[in-house]
């Protein structure tokens, strides 16, 4: 199993839904992450309760290939969707609340569930609402596909599963078995016809005497079930509600208000318990030995387990089973269903773009003890701008706001953080920064700033340029800003390093398109519409999406103010003029080059050359034409000769996307003041090795859009 450079510890991922309404559930797991984060590095994927959106977190976890297992999903149609892919990778799943029966039909072993099934919930249901003596009953759903499949199970549970009532049986208040239960009155007891012959089962209560019933089994998600229990009480149903599993949520009682009496259908121990204890089994086994993977590591969960499991990875009979508790009376104000804060419904920061620039940013927020989610599209490839960056890394820029940036970004990642290779696979190959006569007072100016920050840098002269690199040609250089440290990092490791370390904080992901911004001014939340998934809020939004911005509707900059996509191209070539050549960037000409130190075209030297191709849809590819290549040579040679030579061979070559400002300049800060968007974006090609500096400012301006909320 993939390691991060420097992160000892194995991972496992988490999927389930931390935003959107099922987030109340989505705190269990988060909880137990925490609570076993010590010896797992437990990275969170937020599938908001959604079939697609799970299938396509499986799909992205899988392509990674850096988790051990997964705790997860939540929601059963979430993982029936999603099994079948971590089924073909052979990447155990442990399943601590997902009921649906049947999901363990086709595991091949791979799987293990901690909690009981709907099957026996239905019937565990129908025996409780028969034990406290209810003689007329009927069950109902939320109109949702959930809770229509629990109210069918209710329905047709068989009569050999409705156990003869026994004299004085009583209902849990939570506590125990049977303590503060009060006992039914022996005249209800007995069969009941209604029941042997099963519940009607109810769309809705409009045509109905519902006076007539005293009991009403209410099935769906916590959301729909409050909102359809009112609705019954409101059309004269005065008999007790019963509900189904999810409804076990603290956030319950406020979203359902005074209904009484009321009861609730719970695992047994609570949820959470089930949760926790699949966490402490998978992290004892991974503790214990963290190459383990597939059917040993399974082998080894189910070892430390805390309950045994059947061949096919179910509970044993009788290790797992159903409570019926009441539903506690609602808070006071009912702040948490009125602001959906407390239960985790928006995020306080959600930053769109998991480049360098974005995942750092992400990973500073996180660090702060901010919620955040990171929204990128997850296929199993970095389609970001970073990805397709030739990683160029150095302190030295014309512009004093870049240049600033750029010795900030040195002391927080590229200086001796970065010693070679480090985290970000970094490669000192010194960097020459070639001015000419319009560039001369700046490159002094910068030379001094560097070197009262620390960072090694002299001015050098055509003659001692050619002297030393004879592999250059000098023609029309002034000077040049040399400084010996600097050299080239891998922008998609640089970019993963910083994400892991946002996960590794608490940030989730969320795996989707951004297509639109809705803060209009003086609202408390901004709503981002995800394609697909619908729409998800926060307090706060970084927009990091690069080539992507103008693309993004309802924002300052959406459309042409975001400025201009713009082709970048640099071809891979090899030739004996490269020995001992330098990372080179030519404020002259506007062509750049590096060593290809390592890896693929290992022993080339790249170079590109500005390619005048605007408005380009954002996005990249590793391959170049004939003509491509015909044209960084011929454009190209007149700095390094040896590319017109035939006999310097191409090795391969990539091209990607910029996105350029009108003032050549990022958009760094809030897109206007007062907003809660916070923009970091268009670094016109600049942006790999300032994106340290960067991503630190943009998460300070969404911080204080947290203080002002």
């Amino acid at each position: 199993m993939p390691e991060t450079p420097g992160d000892p510890l194995p991972r496992g991922a988490v999927v389930g839904p931390f935003s959107g309404p099922r987030a109340a559930w989505g705190e269990h797991l988060e909880r137990a992450a925490e609570r076993y984060g010590a010896a797992v590095n437990w990275e969170l994927y937020d599938d908001r309760g959604e079939a697609g959106t799970a299938r396509r977190i499986a799909e992205a976890v899988v392509a990674e290939g850096r988790h051990a297992l997964v705790v997860g999903h939540f929601n059963s149609a979430g993982a029936a969707a999603a099994l079948p892919v971590y089924r073909a990778a052979g990447l155990p799943v442990l399943l601590p609340l997902a009921t649906t029966p049947g999901l363990l039909a086709d595991s091949a072993g791979t799987l293990l569930r901690w909690c009981p099934d709907d099957r026996a919930q239905a019937a565990d249901l129908l025996a409780a609402v028969r034990d406290a003596g209810h003689a007329r009953v009927a069950v109902t759903h939320d109109g949702s596909a959930y809770g229509e499949r629990l109210a069918l199970l209710v329905r047709d549970v068989p009569a050999a599963a409705r156990p003869a009532v026994p004299s004085g049986a009583v209902v849990s208040d939570g506590s125990g078995p049977a303590t503060g239960a009060v006992p039914v009155p022996a005249a209800l007891t007995g069969p009941s016809p209604d029941l042997l012959d099963g519940p009607d089962l109810f769309d809705g209560p409009e045509g109905r005497d519902v006076s007539a019933l005293t009991a009403l089994v209410v099935c769906g998600t916590h959301v729909g079930a409050a909102r359809t229990a009112r609705e019954w009480r409101a059309a004269g149903f005065e008999g007790a509600f019963w509900f189904t599993d999810d409804c076990a949520v603290d956030e319950f009682a406020e979203l359902l208000g005074p209904v009484a009496p009321a009861y609730v259908a719970r695992m047994r121990g609570g949820p959470e318990a089930h949760v926790d204890a699949a966490f402490a089994a998978a992290t004892a086994a991974l503790a214990e030995d963290p190459a383990r993977t597939g059917r040993t590591l399974l082998a080894a969960v189910r070892a430390h387990a805390d309950r045994g499991f059947t061949a096919l990875g179910e509970p044993e009979p009788g290790s797992a089973g159903w409570d019926f508790v009441p539903v506690p009376a609602p808070a006071a104000d009912g702040a948490s269903a009125r602001t959906g804060g407390r239960h985790g419904r928006a995020y306080d920061v959600i930053v769109v773009g998991a480049g360098v620039v974005g995942s750092a940013t992400a990973s500073a927020l996180a660090r702060h003890g901010a919620r955040v989610a990171l929204v990128a599209p997850m296929d199993g490839r970095d389609e970001h701008a970073t990805a397709w960056s030739g990683g160029l890394v150095r302190s030295f820029e014309a512009d004093p706001y870049l240049r600033g940036l750029a010795l900030r970004s040195h002391h927080l990642a590229w200086g001796p953080a970065a010693l070679a290779p480090g985290p970000y696979g970094f490669m000192t190959t010194g960097s020459l920064v070639l001015c000419g006569d319009a560039d001369l007072e700046q490159a002094e100016k910068g030379v001094a700033e560097l070197n009262g920050a620390g960072v090694s840098a002299e001015l050098l002269g055509p003659e001692v340029l050619g002297a030393r690199f004879p592999g250059l040609s000098v023609d029309g250089v002034t000077a040049a800003v040399w400084e010996p440290r600097a050299g080239y990092a891998d922008p998609p490791r640089t970019a993963r390093v910083y994400r892991d370390r946002a996960l590794a904080h608490g940030a989730r992901l969320l795996p989707a398109r951004v297509r639109e911004l809705d803060a209009p001014p003086g609202a408390d939340r901004v709503r981002v519409l995800l394609e697909p998934g619908g729409p998800v809020e926060a307090l706060a939004v970084v927009l990091a999406a690069g080539g992507g911005t103008g693309e993004i509707a309802g924002h300052r900059l959406s459309g042409a103010d975001a400025g201009r996509t713009k082709s970048i191209r640099y071809g891979f070539f090899h030739h004996p003029a490269t020995a001992g050549l330098p990372t080179v960037v030519d404020m002259v000409s506007g062509v750049w080059g590096r060593p290809q130190l390592t890896g693929e075209a290992a022993g080339g030297y790249m170079a590109g050359r500005p390619v005048d191709e605007w408005d380009v849809p954002p996005g990249g590819l590793a391959t170049l034409t004939d003509e491509h290549v015909a044209y960084i040579r011929r454009g190209a040679a007149a700095r390094w000769p040896w590319l017109a030579d035939p006999a310097t061979r191409f090795l391969g070559g990539r091209q990607g996307v910029d996105l350029y400002t009108p003032h050549s300049r990022p958009h760094l800060g809030r897109e206007r003041p007062g907003s809660r968007i916070v923009l970091a974006t268009g670094w016109s090609g600049a942006g790999f090795k300032t994106a340290p500096a960067a991503a630190e400012l943009a998460a300070a301006e969404a911080l204080g859009v947290l203080e002002g909320t």
